[in-house]
């Protein structure tokens, strides 16, 4: 049996289509009868909460693994670093309580990000940004790790800009995606990153799971592309004539941007980002690039939403 938080989210939902394709038994943690509506029926939903080590310990019990996806984007920063931090050292004592075998703990690229734009699985740690969702990722990341050392069979997948089909519909990057082919998106800043189909994430969290080792971390990336190549790419697939205003690295948004928008601009006040994901593909990650990726998401949006 497999153990998700976070199971009702844009990731977690995607995970779980994977894992159920692939046979395997999954219980998903869930907080609200209307969240646990959005999971497929052969899911085992369970009642928990990140807040209670005791509740997650109860959860997890005849588990083998725990797949931890839930976290907090834009709370407070005293929420944000209670869910992210607090509640990923829930976890790890639940786990460790529980009896299970494995944790693949789902962090970001934000949170190993370097001044220079360097996105490496061998970092030694920290974020050159400093938004509580960063900090507190690598915060997070740190306990992992640690635990790792103590003796618990713990791994990493730092994940980038996710985009794509999920069952809970155009969330994440989808959003922003959808405003450019609408002409809605506003001014970006026209910064490099690193972008992935929500379906290669998730696949690549089985192989972090069932290939990868304790201690280490696991990059998922598709591929570094500006922020104007992806929104104006999808445009041009949709048939929409518009094309987004990108400004240069280093430019500050006027109030109002979009919060996917605003990550162009925290993005652009580093260097132009690289990666370094060996430890990924030697485990045999092969995901998409951003045309086939593109092409794949907007004929799924069109079966989402009407413009």
């Amino acid at each position: 049996m497999l153990f998700v938080t976070g199971a009702t989210g844009y990731l977690g939902t995607a995970l779980i289509d994977l894992l159920l394709d692939r046979g395997l038994p999954v219980r998903a943690m869930v907080r609200s009868p209307e969240r646990a509506g959005r999971l497929p029926a052969k899911v085992e939903r369970v009642a928990a909460d990140l807040s209670d080590e005791d509740m997650l310990a109860q959860a997890m019990a005849g588990c083998e693994a725990v797949f931890h996806l839930a976290a907090s984007l834009g709370a407070t920063v005293t929420e944000t670093r209670d869910i992210n931090v607090e509640g990923t050292r829930r976890v790890l004592r639940a786990a460790r309580r529980a009896g299970v075998r494995r944790v693949v703990h789902t962090s970001s690229s934000a949170a190993i990000i370097e001044a220079s734009g360097r996105v490496s699985e061998r970092a030694n740690g920290g974020t050159a940004l400093v938004d509580p969702y960063s900090t507190t990722k690598a915060e997070a990341e740190r306990l992992v790790l640690h635990a790792a050392k103590e003796g618990i069979d713990a791994r990493v997948v730092n994940v980038v800009n996710a985009y794509g089909p999920s069952p809970v519909g155009p969330r994440s990057y989808n959003a922003l995606l959808l405003a450019a082919v609408r002409g809605k998106a506003g001014p970006v800043v026209d910064a490099p990153v690193g972008w992935v189909l929500a379906e290669d994430l998730a696949i690549g969290h089985l192989l972090a799971l069932e290939r990868g080792e304790a201690g280490k971390r696991y990059l998922l990336c598709g591929e570094v592309a500006t922020f104007s190549t992806v929104l104006d790419r999808a445009a041009e697939l949709w048939g929409s004539p518009h094309r987004v205003q990108a400004l240069p690295p280093g430019t500050t948004l006027r109030p109002g941007a979009s919060a996917w928008a605003r990550r162009s601009e925290v993005y652009g006040k580093l260097g132009p980002v690289s990666i370094d994901d060996s430890q990924a593909r030697a485990l045999g990650f092969q995901p998409r690039g951003i045309d086939e990726g593109l092409r794949i998401t907007v004929e799924w949006l069109r079966t989402q939403i009407h413009t």
